[in-house]
């Protein structure tokens, strides 16, 4: 028996650090990831700066130039520049007189300038990333590397630039990366602590992390489960059993029984009308804590669905509790909505829509109670999109683009998916009350007005934000802090 449980213990530490690095690993390759997708974006928008067809900074070129901004996720303002100097911009128009950029933190022998973090012309006290290549300029969020890192990560990501490595962006002692030889997939250790290496293939730059919070052997209830099952099971049995438990503790395989188990929530942000601030609808946001009370980013643990292929398990999850815990509600308001976020996957599947209709009948929910936000960034094909959607709003569904400005931008792609709402991603309305997305939103608004969609004005959080947009757009909604953070369903509904 002793053997047993010394066996079950030494395998239960064993498979939690194999948890751990998994866990890590899957992190920071989602980090490569996201990354990966914003350099991409990055050198689409400087080689699109260059491709302009009209004189530079004609009002043809700076429509051109904000069109690309629009049409980009990440980029916040197109610069044309001639000598590193800047000429124009998509947010300020034509320069006066043309102005030195500062001096790059990294220069590559191609010519491309990186200023991590550099004031931005004509913005007082706003800074940037910026990205120079030739006579074409694009400025970032200047955390718009970081955000794309999982908050539970200690982590370093070095960049290479020819020969030079730097450390790029980090929260903790380099400790030598600089110079450090790292392979993908293979961890280093640092200050006697294992990191996990993950290294892009399309762009330069490698991320080397741990999970901060470790979970203790002591305490996890893995190790205790492999202890007894080899106490009782002995060498030969309680090692097959507790490979199960080991197996089931994959963050994909903890989604699933949440799932099962109903252990994760739904909140709701409301929406407002902004001529009179009322609540019009909200959003349903999913939340997940695990066992331990740890928050669990949705970006993660939707990845993870994504990836494993049952992201429409919990695309259905979401429905059916929004009915559950907001049918009453519903029926005594109507014209209320709520959204629900899917993928291009439950879009394209030929049972959804019967599974909606199913659900809605049952609890006795109108179909124009329930919306839907396609969110995710699928490649597939657009007809077939465009017929999903279609069969939702004949439904009697409103179907909504979130994050208008970024991958579902371009008036074409918007006029053959013929859906009713864009929202406009918060980005560029945190930018408003600075200027930079002044001349943007008008832009935005017309080009909605042209397809007949309606607005939704994401992330607003001062008066200051909601009088810009609704002097632009009397009919446009509008969501965000300043109208109410994401609450349980018990507080959606104003009492009364």
């Amino acid at each position: 028996m002793a053997i047993g449980l010394g066996v079950g213990l030494w395998a239960g530490v064993a498979t939690l650090h194999d948890q751990i690095e998994d866990d890590t690993g899957r992190l920071a390759q989602l980090y490569i990831e996201r990354s990966d997708a914003v350099g991409d974006d990055i050198v689409q928008a400087l080689t699109r700066i260059r491709q302009s067809p009209a004189a530079p900074c004609s009002d043809d070129d700076l429509a051109w130039l904000r069109r690309i901004v629009i049409e980009s996720r990440n980029v916040k303002s197109a610069v044309r520049m001639h000598d590193h100097e800047m000429l124009c911009s998509s947010t300020l128009g034509k320069l006066a007189v043309p102005t030195d950029r500062a001096r790059p933190d990294y220069e590559t022998s191609r010519g491309r300038r990186v200023l991590v973090d550099t004031p931005l012309i004509g913005m007082p006290g706003v800074r940037g990333m910026v990205i120079e290549e030739g006579d074409a300029s694009v400025v970032l969020n200047r955390d718009a590397f970081v955000d794309k890192i999982d908050p539970r990560l200690d982590y370093t990501v070095v960049a290479e630039y020819d020969t030079r490595r730097d450390v790029f962006i980090s929260n903790m002692p380099p400790a030598g990366l600089a110079s450090r030889p790292l392979v993908a997939g293979e961890p280093v250790l640092l200050d006697g602590r294992r990191f996990e290496v993950r290294c892009s293939t399309a762009h330069t730059g490698c991320i080397v992390a741990a999970l901060r919070d470790r979970p203790s052997a002591r305490r996890s209830p893995l190790v205790m489960a492999f202890g007894l099952f080899g106490l009782f099971g002995g060498l030969g049995g309680g090692v097959g059993l507790v490979s199960a438990i080991a197996r089931s503790r994959s963050l994909s395989r903890r989604l699933r029984a949440a799932l099962r188990n109903n252990e994760l929530t739904i909140v709701y942000q409301p929406i407002v009308r902004l001529a009179d601030r009322q609540r019009v609808g909200a959003e349903s946001l999913i939340r997940w804590r695990d066992n331990r009370g740890d928050a669990i980013s949705p970006d993660v643990f939707i990845a993870v669905a994504e990836e494993e292929g049952f992201i429409s398990e919990v695309t259905r999850f979401v429905l059916r509790r929004v009915l559950a815990e907001l049918a009453d509600g519903l029926r005594a308001r109507p014209g209320f909505r709520v959204t629900v976020n899917v993928s291009a996957r439950d879009v394209l599947d030929p049972t959804f829509a019967a599974f909606v209709r199913q659900e809605l009948h049952a609890a006795g929910v109108s179909p124009g109670a329930i919306g839907f936000e396609l969110t995710e960034r699928s490649t597939a094909d657009r007809e077939a999109i465009g017929r999903g959607i279609q069969t939702l709003r004949k439904a009697g569904h409103a179907v909504y683009i979130d994050d208008f400005g970024t991958d579902y931008s371009s008036l074409s792609y918007l006029a053959q998916l013929q859906v009713d709402m864009i929202k406009i991603d918060r980005s560029f309305t945190l930018a408003l009350e600075d200027g930079a997305a002044q001349s943007l939103m008008p832009q935005m608004v017309a080009m909605a007005r042209t397809l007949s969609l309606g607005l939704v004005i994401e992330g607003i959080e001062t008066d200051a934000q909601a009088r810009i947009v609704a002097d632009i757009d009397a009919d446009a909604l509008g969501q965000g802090w300043l109208f109410g953070s994401p609450v349980e369903a018990s507080r959606l509904f104003p009492a009364g």
